[in-house]
């Protein structure tokens, strides 16, 4: 593989060495192609391009780039300790008032930060974690660019394993924090739904003694695992609960709550609705989750159109629920769309067999946007047709 290939895959399994190689293993005669998106050049890029380049005068590209990676990640890595330095000297100095809401979870942390960003905006001077600012270094970057005057910072903080998101909140000493949900998204990487909880439930645990951590119902036997005064924890059923404790706390008008919760801000490739004036769309690709794919799936099938067709390659990182999760989502939608698209053959399998459910549905497979757009033009009938996309893998699951 050549060496730009192979910084595009470090770049898409953000410069873990193990991941890299593990990909390498799986996949050794495959040439990884930047067709969905291309490499992002950044001085990180850059120096491992060049140093890649210099290691394989020696030895293979693909040793090469591990070795770079294995010298430069431990500079990186101070250069970042330096900035989380930075952030923390930057918040207790000029933001010693900075009321800040964390909030964590398997799914719904962006619309949820979205909501209370929209909720709190009008009356406070908010600011709020954008794109893939989630992490340690991110929402360190974020920090020192907030202005002086911020008063409330809405803050999404993700996570791949326990202690990263105590890490965060060591820095950001949030008043209030917020779990959305609780699932197997990333079970890969943590390794248990019990490592999940544990990483999840540490936005709590960080609170002070006066801080509010609202939790989903469902981590009320959990309480052993839970250090933060019970006084201040609230179990809710529905997320819009939070929303109107956080509005009292901070005393937002009924009328400003009601017209935020009932008419959410957009946030884009999240169930984003289009209308092409042929075919409407449904773009819920930024990621996907057992309950956002079933939602997602209802929405298809609210709309009244003769063709739904869900394109998706189903949901990843899932570990040794991956193939079950994804079976049970395309069983559902097998009974609410009359065709399936399948893209890629990371979860073929357990698609195919979810859709076979119904014999009524339609079952294609498509490795390249070419062949999905051949399907989907022997398909369509204009004005008749919904698409819905749900999720989008990058091009190293291909």
């Amino acid at each position: 593989m050549k060496i730009r290939n192979l910084v595009y895959l470090a770049q898409l399994e953000e410069y873990n060495p193990k991941r890299i190689s593990d990909w390498l293993r799986k996949n050794p005669k495959k040439n990884l192609i930047e067709i969905k998106k291309k490499l992002i050049f950044t001085h990180k890029t850059i120096m491992i391009f060049g140093l890649t380049k210099i290691i394989s005068i020696f030895t293979n590209s693909q040793k090469a780039i591990i070795y770079s990676l294995n010298i430069l990640n431990p500079i990186y890595s101070f250069i970042k300790l330096f900035l989380i330095f930075l952030a923390k000297i930057k918040l207790i100095i000029f933001h010693s008032k900075l009321k800040t809401i964390a909030i964590t979870g398997s799914w719904g942390k962006t619309t949820s930060k979205e909501i209370l960003w929209e909720l709190l905006k009008e009356k406070y001077k908010s600011e709020k974690t954008t794109g893939n600012q989630n992490t340690l270094i991110g929402i360190s970057i974020k920090i020192l660019k907030l202005p002086i005057n911020t008063e409330i910072f809405v803050c999404e903080i993700g996570a791949y394993k326990i202690g990263e998101i105590k890490k965060v909140c060591q820095l950001l000493r949030p008043q209030i924090g917020i779990i959305t949900a609780i699932g197997p998204m990333h079970l890969e990487r943590f390794g248990s739904i019990k490592n999940i909880k544990t990483a999840k439930l540490e936005i709590i645990n960080s609170l002070p003694k006066s801080g509010k951590g609202f939790i989903p119902k469902e981590l009320i036997k959990e309480k052993k695992i839970i250090t933060h005064n019970s006084k201040n924890i609230y179990y809710f059923s529905k997320i819009s609960e939070v929303y109107k404790q956080i509005g009292d706390i901070f005393n937002i008008s009924t009328i400003v709550l009601e017209k935020t919760i009932k008419k959410p801000p957009i946030i884009k490739h999240r169930q984003e609705m289009m209308d092409t004036g042929i075919v409407k769309i449904i773009d819920n690709s930024y990621n996907s989750n057992p309950l956002g794919f079933k939602m997602a799936v209802d929405k298809l099938f609210e709309q009244k159109t003769k063709i739904k067709i869900i394109i998706t390659p189903g949901m990843i990182e899932l570990g040794n629920l991956s193939f079950k999760e994804n079976y049970k989502a395309a069983k559902y939608a097998s009974q609410k769309c009359t065709h399936a698209i399948i893209v890629g053959d990371t979860n073929k399998k357990a698609l195919i067999n979810g859709f076979k459910n119904s014999k009524k549905i339609k079952i294609f497979t498509a490795n390249s946007q070419n062949k999905i757009d051949e399907i989907i033009q022997k398909t369509i009938i204009p004005k008749k047709t919904t698409i819905l996309f749900e999720n989008d893998l990058p091009d190293n699951y291909f």
